[in-house]
C-alpha cells in the first residue's frame, strides 16, 4: 500500500469515528462537519492513490 493511500485511508477512518461519536453525544456542528470533511479528503485521496497505483500496474505490462 502506497504512502499516500495508507494516510488517506487513516485520515477517513479517524474522520468517520469523529462524526459518528461527535453525532451520538450531541457536539457542536461543527465537529461533525470536521469529521465528515476529513472522511472525505480520505475517500478521494485514497480513490486518487488507487487511480495511480493502477496507473503503474497497467504499464507494467509492457
Amino acid at each position: 500500500m502506497s504512502r499516500l493511500m495508507m494516510i488517506s485511508t487513516t485520515l477517513g477512518l479517524i474522520g468517520l469515528i469523529i462524526a459518528m461519536v461527535s453525532a451520538l453525544i450531541g457536539s457542536a456542528q461543527t465537529m461533525v462537519a470536521l469529521g465528515f470533511v476529513m472522511l472525505a479528503l480520505g475517500f478521494f485521496g485514497a480513490v486518487i492513490g488507487a487511480a495511480a497505483a493502477l496507473g503503474r500496474v497497467w504499464d507494467t505490462p509492457r
